[in-house]
């Protein structure tokens, strides 16, 4: 197995071109490019309803666009391993903290050993023995977190990262993060928290309905087809 905190891995680039999703008449994203690789820490920001989430799932995996197209290269002729973290954690709530970075590691093919020190890296060791079921829903953020970077992955794709989070555990989860666009991964993060993605950011992506604006832009919500 390879390690869980093992760095070596194909450097990686991300572009996306003239993403488009539309669900009826509606438009969720409009012409959309993206250009990133391993290393950044990309902020998506836009108010509700802007594509931000749409977008995060587009470049996932877990949703189709209705047009463009998303590109990855590296040394590698493999797609990349993805993580994502959604609203939802999706974690085994009958199963602790720990046995979820396990299993994940596992299932990855990673050696589950250095799941202690991701908990311990998210401020979550005391959480370790407790099943999920039990926790609070900023502690299942942070394992969420953890189960994700279990996995090894070359990108991180995180929908409010910070939800549920206080001011310290916030400040913890940035840390985590800019230490995996150190160790080469990239990340791409959907929040509201302008203030931690100023400090996170190597790049920032501003959304209102649905297409990429300036930062000044106050345009809010979806569009329809006219």
């Amino acid at each position: 197995m390879h390690s869980v905190s093992d760095t070596r891995r194909p450097e990686i680039s991300l572009r996306a071109t003239n993403l488009t999703k539309l669900y009826g008449e509606t438009v969720a994203l409009w012409n959309v490019d993206l250009a990133a690789r391993g290393g950044e820490l990309v902020a998506v920001l836009g108010p509700n309803a802007s594509g931000k989430t749409t977008l995060l799932r587009i470049l996932a995996g877990l949703t189709a666009p209705t047009g463009g197209r998303i590109s990855w290269s590296g040394s590698s002729t493999q797609r990349p391993r993805i993580a994502y973290v959604g609203h939802a954690t999706h974690l085994f709530e009958a199963l602790t903290a720990f046995e979820n970075l396990e299993l994940a590691a596992r299932l990855a093919g990673r050696d589950p050993g250095s799941v202690v020190e991701l908990l311990g890296r998210l401020g979550i060791e005391s959480s370790a023995g407790r099943r999920c079921a039990g926790l609070s829903a900023g502690t299942l953020r942070r394992v969420a977190l953890g189960r994700a970077l279990a996995t090894a992955p070359d990108a991180l794709i995180l929908d409010e990262p910070f939800a549920s989070l206080d001011g310290a555990a916030a400040d913890v989860v940035v840390e985590a993060l800019a230490g995996a666009g150190r160790e080469g991964r990239l990340v791409v993060v959907a929040t509201h928290d302008d203030a931690r993605s100023r400090v996170l950011a190597t790049k920032t992506v501003w959304l209102s309905a649905g297409r990429v604006v300036p930062p000044d832009s106050r345009a809010t919500g979806k569009l329809r087809l006219a």
